[in-house]
């Protein structure tokens, strides 16, 4: 006997089917992907024990005759294409009879069908891909399959299923995502007669979006639009107060169909930029349009994964696109705080956009100087520093108040400093805290970043700085952005070079301590290789150069930070995502207190 075998056509099957069905949620996907292919406009999923024990899908689609609901358990047959050509450009989700026929290949299948309630219907059992028995049924328009012991004769499938809980959580995922794609269908899924998802299909994105999530989180999504070349995207985006920690609230669609894309995903967060800190990840529902001949969606047996043509393009694409939106609909609403404390109930509504806008500028213009905060020059070596295990900081003084009545006219809103650390104020609507370092933070990047060059000053006594090989490697790669960023520099032999001049604002007891953390910045690997370097390095000479925790501000310099920050282009924000300032309404105060 040789050694290569022709395989028997129930392994064969049941190959094949460990391809296309992993887990309960991935034969979920395929029969609703089929459902709606059949242009359903009702689909209802039944789950018992996770799936494990039994999957139904119900449909009012155009159901199928007896010759055809026979094919469709045989392998490679299918409905959706006639030939090769047709395989590139399907614009349906899947191939009906081959999603039925690996399915059916590890359960125990009941198809039931019907293409005219007034004529018979037909009944189909399967049982590891063997047809058991076919009858004559009468049956509602529409297609009815039970899948009932999945992987019942490949036990060593069981065995990596998760917990019942977890199969459940995936299939609600699978679920809630074409429901997001397919306002226009009804979709109810119920796990032993609990209802998990429900949406009406009205064909209304916006209703569809609120019987899915919770009203706080779609108060805090906005539509996006755009073209860019041959894509067009179209879906919702998420404010940064509803951002999370993993990527659970990002759904995709291609030309309608549901897919996950590191690169979709990448280019979207890169343009929500500095609006969100490390590790926090937006909301995303985009549908992305692109000719079929312009993406391979073949590159994964689920169609899970998709391949584009050009990603470069794509990619600058998506971040062209989404950041219009969110400079429409986000930094341009200037003063409004994107973060609240937790403790506050999500169901309001965060402070109104320029709730201080007139005030505080009215306020802050009073300050005497002009120019862009010139008090921070010399804030540090006035500061009391705040320590946390010593006592707790000395209230606004009757001098400082003198001084906050002078900067500001009667009747501004007064801003008080807290554990000098943060300012606040409060008015007829609102209370307001803002971070001084996050502020100022943000200003001074800003301000870096405005202008082609950073502005340099040179040292009265030039700065030896001995280096590691590795960072005069960097020297030698990186030279030309560190001096337009401000920086001279040149070798001095061996491993040192001689600083000449440094970045302005900077004292020259802290430029080489700032200078060797960026050159170990530019040396970084990892996720933070994924910023632009020059974008990394002013944002660390920003965070250095700005006000820090414990640092007492004067009352001009309080009311110099606050102008400064209003005319930033994401005052709500520092560099790095962290929140510059929180805001407690009138109303959330009065229900803390249980005055409402």
């Amino acid at each position: 006997m040789g050694k290569i075998i022709r395989l028997d056509e129930v392994t064969i099957n049941q190959i094949a089917a460990g391809e296309v069905v992993e887990r309960p949620s991935s034969g979920v996907k395929e029969l609703v992907e089929n459902a709606l292919d059949a242009g359903a406009k009702k689909i209802e999923i039944y789950l018992t024990n996770g799936g494990r024990q039994k999957i139904q899908v119900v449909d009012d689609g155009v159901g199928m005759d007896r010759e055809d609901a026979l094919l469709a358990v045989e392998r490679h047959a299918t409905s959706k294409i006639r030939e090769f050509q047709d395989l590139q450009n399907s614009s349906t989700l899947g191939f009906r009879g081959e999603a039925l026929a690996s399915i059916a290949a590890v359960s125990r299948l009941t198809l039931q069908t019907a293409v005219d309630p007034a004529a018979p219907g037909t009944k189909i059992r399967v049982e590891g891909g063997e047809i058991q028995a076919v009858e004559t049924v009468g049956a509602p328009r529409g297609t009815n399959i039970s899948v009932e012991n999945l992987f019942f004769n490949t036990p060593a499938r069981l065995k990596f299923m998760r917990s019942i809980p977890a199969e459940v959580a995936n299939v609600k995922e699978i679920v809630t995502s074409l429901a997001l794609g397919y306002p226009e269908v009804s979709f109810r899924l119920l796990h032993q007669e609990m209802k998990l998802v429900h949406t009406m299909g009205t064909g209304d994105y916006e209703q569809t979006l609120e019987q899915i999530f919770s009203p706080a989180i779609c108060r805090e999504l906005f539509p996006v639009a755009g073209d860019y070349g041959p894509l067009r995207i179209t879906g919702f985006l998420g404010r940064p107060t509803i951002a999370r920690g993993n990527r659970g609230q990002q759904y995709f669609f291609l030309n309608r169909r549901f897919f996950r894309s590191r690169l979709v995903a990448a280019a979207a967060e890169r343009a929500y930029d500095t609006l969100l800190p490390v590790a926090r990840f937006p909301f995303l529902l985009l549908n992305l349009e692109l000719p079929p001949e312009l993406v391979d969606i073949n590159v994964h047996p689920t169609k899970m994964e998709v391949k584009f043509r050009d990603e470069k393009e794509v990619f600058r694409g998506i971040i062209h696109i989404i950041r219009g939106a969110l400079e429409a609909n986000v930094t341009a609403t200037s003063w409004r705080p994107q973060y609240r404390p937790t403790t506050v109930p999500d169901r309001e509504q965060p402070a109104a956009a320029g709730l201080f806008e007139a005030k505080v500028e009215e306020a802050a213009a009073q300050v005497e100087s002009t120019q862009a905060s010139p008090f921070f020059a010399t804030v540090r070596e006035s500061a009391v520093p705040f320590s946390a295990g010593g006592p707790a900081p000395a209230p606004p003084t009757e001098e400082w108040l003198a001084e906050t009545v002078t900067a500001q006219e009667e009747g501004s809103p007064r801003i008080f400093p807290l554990f000098d650390t943060y300012l606040l104020w409060e008015d007829a609507t609102a209370l307001v805290l803002v971070d001084q370092h996050a502020a100022h933070e943000r200003i001074l990047y800003d301000r870096l970043r405005s202008g082609s060059t950073v502005k340099m000053q040179y040292f009265l006594a030039p700065l030896t700085v001995e280096l590691s090989p590795a960072q005069l490697q960097i020297i030698h790669e990186e030279g030309d952005l560190l001096r337009d960023i401000g920086w001279e520099f040149e070798a001095f032999g061996g491993e040192a070079i001689i600083l000449r001049a440094g970045p302005l604002d900077f004292s020259v007891a802290e430029v080489e301590d700032l200078f060797l953390s960026l050159l170990n910045e530019l040396g970084a690997t990892g996720e933070a290789r994924q910023v632009d370097p020059k974008e990394r390095l002013l944002r660390l000479m920003a965070c250095r150069q700005a006000v820090k925790a414990g640092d007492r501000l004067s009352a001009q310099e309080a009311a110099a930070l606050i102008r400064d920050l209003r005319r930033t282009k994401v005052p709500q924000t520092c560099p790095h995502g962290r929140p510059t300032m929180v805001a407690i309404t009138k109303t959330e105060l009065e229900k803390m207190f249980k005055r409402r």
